[in-house]
C-alpha cells in the first residue's frame, strides 16, 4: 500500500483552484497550476502564487487571490481548513492536521515499511555504475563518496518502483594495472600478504610506479642542461617517497628491489598492457591474478559499508575482447571526425558538437571550445575513455536509463563520451545516459597521491570513526557490555560516515570534519539514531502497541508541526530519487529529529494523565520512529536499536 497525505491534500487545494478559476475567472481556464511551500508556516501549508494569472488578466496579484480565496473558501472540502490572500498575490491553504493525521497513522498502521515510497507513473530499466575504484589501491575516503552517494540513489529509485541494477566497472585494462600485475608476478612467491589484500596491492603498486619514475629521472639527469638539472631536484623528491614507502613494509620493499632490478618498468608494462588487450593467456593470467586480489580486498570493504553489486563488469570482456571498442573505433572513422595526428586515431569533438548542433543540447556554452579526444595511441592500444564508449553504449542497450557516478573531474571525458555516441548515430541512446557528477572530499592536512601511496583509506575512516563512536559510547551508556558497545560504535560508526558523504550536495566539495561526522548534539547520523532511539525507549516505557487513536487530541501546536512534517516524507522521497538528491533525505532525517528532540523537551508523552491524548502522542511517537527508521534504509544506513 502506498500514501502520500500531503499529495491528497496539494491534489485537493489544486482542484479547488480549478474550479474557482473556472467559476470566476474562465479565461484562465487553461493555465498550468502548481503550488509550492511558502517559506514560514504562518503563511500557510501550500501556496498559488498569482503573479502569471494577474499578469494576464492586467490585475493587480492579491486581487486575484482575494478572487479566488473568497470563492474557495465558500465550499471547503477536507483537508483543507483555512484559505487564505495574503501577501503580495499569494493564496495560501492550511491543512487540517487531525484529517491528515488520521490518513498517516491508517498508512502507517497497514504498511509500516512501505510509508515513504510511492511508485513512479512510468517504470524504468536503471542501470547505476558506481564505486568501480582502481583496481592498484584501496577505495579510498573520496571513492566513498562515490560509493555511498551512487547506493543511496539506486535505493531512492527503487522507492519509486524502477528495477535498478548496480554495476561495478572493474578496470582491468589499462598501464597502472599492468605495472601492478608486472610486479605482482615478480614478488608473488617471496612475500606473505599479511594485510587486507586490497592494501597490499595500494603499497605495491606505489613502490613499483616510484622504482619507475626513479628509472626515468635518472636517465633525465645524466645531462648537464636545464632538464637534467630540475630531474636532480625531481629525483630527490622521489628518493624521499620511496623512503617513506619502505619503511611500511620492509618485506615487500626488498623483494621489489631485489626482483625489478635492471627491469626496464616501464617497457615491461607497456608490453604486458598491449599482450593482455590481445588476451594472450600469460597476460591473462597475470593481471586477472592481481585484479581478483584487489576485489577480494574491495568486497570486504564494501560489505562492511551495507553496498552490494548485481553485476562485475569487467573492461577487457565487455569492451576489447568482445570486439566492441574496434566497433566503436570504426565506426568513429567512417565519420567526416577523426583524424590521424603522430599515429594516434583523434575524435574531433568540437567539430561534432557543431555540426550536429549539440552545444545547446549537452549545456555547453557556444565560445568554449571542446578539446579533441585521443582514440588510440600511436602503438595501437585504446585509452580509457575509448572503452568507456563501448562500456557506455553496452550498459544503455540494457536499461532505459543510465547513471554513471563519476568525479566532477571527469565532466570532460564525460562529455567527449556522449558527443561521441552522437556521432556513431545513438543519440535515441545518449540522451538516457546521465554523469552523476561528485566534488572531491578534503581531509584537513592530508595531500594525496595513490601514486605516491599517500591516501586516505575508507577502511580507515571507517576505523576511525567506529573507535571515536566507541569512546562516545562509552561516555554516555556506561552500562552496555563491552561486545554491545563495539556492535553498537562499529554500525554507528560506519553509517556516520556514510551519512555525513551523502548530506553535502554532489555539486559541493565535501570537507571531512569529525567534530562534524560524530557529532551526538546535531546534524550527523547519531544524533538522528539518537532521535530513533529515545522514539523506541518513549514506546517501551509506555507499553505502546500501535492502534487506532483520536487524532484530534493532538492539540499542541508542535504536534500539528510534527504530522505535518512526517506527512512530507513520501514528497521528500520522490523528489530525493526524481532529482538524484539524497541530501535532500539526509535533512529531513536531521530536521526531523530536531523537531522531536523539541516536542520531548516540552511535552510529556509517557505520563499524559488523558488516556486518549497519551494513546493520541504514543501513534505520533510510533509513526515518527517509523518514518526515521525507512528514511535510514533509503540511505543504505541501519539503524541501531539498542545503545
Amino acid at each position: 500500500m502506498y500514501s502520500d497525505p500531503l499529495g491528497v491534500f496539494e491534489a485537493t487545494c489544486l482542484e479547488a483552484l480549478k474550479e474557482a478559476i473556472l467559476r470566476k475567472l474562465p479565461e484562465l481556464s487553461k493555465l498550468s497550476l502548481s503550488l509550492e511551500v511558502p517559506p514560514d508556516p504562518r503563511f500557510g501549508d501550500l501556496a498559488y502564487p498569482c503573479f502569471e494569472a494577474a499578469k494576464r488578466l492586467n490585475r493587480p496579484p492579491i486581487e486575484v487571490a482575494r478572487v479566488l480565496a473568497a470563492e474557495i473558501e465558500k465550499a471547503l472540502r477536507p483537508p483543507i481548513l483555512e484559505v487564505v490572500a495574503q501577501g503580495p498575490g499569494y493564496v495560501n491553504f492550511r491543512a487540517d492536521h487531525v484529517q491528515l493525521a488520521r490518513d498517516l497513522f491508517k498508512a502507517v498502521l497497514e504498511a509500516p515499511d512501505d510509508y515513504g515510497s510511492t511508485p513512479a507513473s512510468e517504470k524504468l530499466q536503471v542501470i547505476v555504475e558506481h564505486t568501480s575504484g582502481n583496481p592498484v589501491h584501496p577505495l579510498t575516503v573520496g571513492t566513498g563518496r562515490n560509493s555511498f552517494l551512487g547506493d543511496a540513489v539506486a535505493r531512492l529509485l527503487e522507492a519509486r518502483g524502477h528495477r535498478v541494477e548496480r554495476h561495478f566497472y572493474v578496470d582491468d585494462v589499462g598501464f597502472q594495472v599492468a605495472l601492478a600485475a608486472f610486479a605482482y608476478s615478480k614478488v608473488k612467491d617471496k612475500v606473505e600478504i599479511r594485510v587486507k589484500p586490497d592494501h597490499f596491492v595500494g603499497l605495491l603498486y606505489s613502490i613499483s610506479n616510484t622504482l619507475m619514475e626513479i628509472q626515468r629521472l635518472k636517465t633525465l639527469a645524466a645531462g648537464e642542461d636545464e632538464e637534467a638539472t630540475k630531474a636532480r631536484a625531481k629525483l630527490s623528491e622521489w628518493m624521499s617517497v620511496l623512503q617513506e614507502l619502505r619503511e611500511r613494509d620492509e618485506r615487500l620493499f626488498e623483494a621489489l628491489m631485489d626482483s625489478l632490478k635492471d627491469v626496464d618498468l616501464r617497457g615491461e608494462a607497456l608490453k604486458l598492457n598491449r599482450d593482455y588487450e590481445e588476451g594472450k593467456p600469460y597476460a591473462v593470467k597475470a593481471v586477472r591474478e592481481l585484479c581478483n586480489l584487489t576485489l577480494e580486498g574491495f568486497k570486504e570493504t564494501l560489505n562492511r559499508a551495507n553496498i552490494r553489486f548485481d553485476s562485475w563488469d569487467w573492461e577487457s570482456e565487455l569492451t576489447v575482447w568482445s570486439g566492441a571498442v574496434e566497433e566503436i573505433l570504426d565506426g568513429l572513422r567512417r565519420t567526416p571526425f577523426t583524424s590521424i595526428e603522430m599515429e594516434a586515431l583523434v575524435f574531433k569533438a568540437e567539430e561534432t558538437a557543431k555540426n550536429l548542433d549539440l552545444k545547446r543540447k549537452l549545456g555547453i556554452k557556444e565560445e568554449h571550445v571542446i578539446p579533441d579526444l585521443t582514440l588510440t595511441r600511436a602503438d595501437g592500444t585504446t585509452l580509457y575513455t575509448t572503452r568507456d564508449i563501448a562500456y557506455a553504449l553496452w550498459k544503455l542497450k540494457r536499461a532505459n536509463k543510465v547513471i554513471n557516478v563519476i568525479g566532477a573531474e571527469q565532466s570532460l571525458a564525460q562529455m567527449q563520451l556522449r558527443i561521441a555516441l552522437y556521432a556513431l548515430g545513438h543519440g535515441d541512446l545518449a540522451d538516457n545516459y546521465i554523469h552523476y557528477a561528485y566534488e572531491l572530499v578534503h581531509l584537513p592536512g592530508y595531500r594525496m597521491s595513490g601514486r605516491r601511496g599517500r591516501y586516505v583509506t575508507l577502511d580507515q575512516i571507517m576505523d576511525e570513526a567506529a573507535n571515536r563512536v566507541y569512546i562516545e559510547v562509552g561516555k554516555r551508556w556506561p552500562n552496555l557490555s563491552e561486545e554491545e558497545k563495539r556492535r553498537v560504535a562499529e554500525k554507528l560508526g560506519v553509517g556516520a560516515v556514510r551519512y555525513a558523504l551523502v548530506s553535502v550536495s554532489a555539486s559541493k566539495p565535501m570537507m571531512f570534519n569529525w567534530d562534524r561526522v560524530i557529532n551526538f548534539e546535531q546534524n550527523s547520523l547519531p544524533f538522528i539514531n539518537y532521535a530513533y532511539v529515545r522514539s523506541l525507549g518513549i514506546l517501551k516505557k509506555g507499553g505502546f502497541k500501535p492502534s487506532e487513536v483520536d487524532t484530534a487530541k493532538l492539540r499542541h501546536p508542535q504536534e500539528r508541526e510534527i504530522v505535518m512534517k512526517l506527512c512530507s516524507f513520501p514528497r521528500i522521497v520522490r523528489q530525493a530519487a526524481d532529482e538524484l538528491r539524497p541530501e535532500l533525505l539526509a535533512t529531513y532525517l536531521n530536521d526531523l529529529s530536531s523537531l522531536f528532540n523539541s516536542y520531548y523537551e516540552k511535552v510529556n508523552v509517557i505520563h499524559e494523565k488523558d488516556e486518549e491524548v497519551r494513546m493520541a502522542r504514543l501513534m505520533l511517537v510510533y509513526t515518527l520512529k517509523t518514518v526515521l527508521c525507512n528514511g535510514m534504509k533509503l540511505i543504505g544506513i541501519i539503524p541501531v536499536d539498542i545503545m
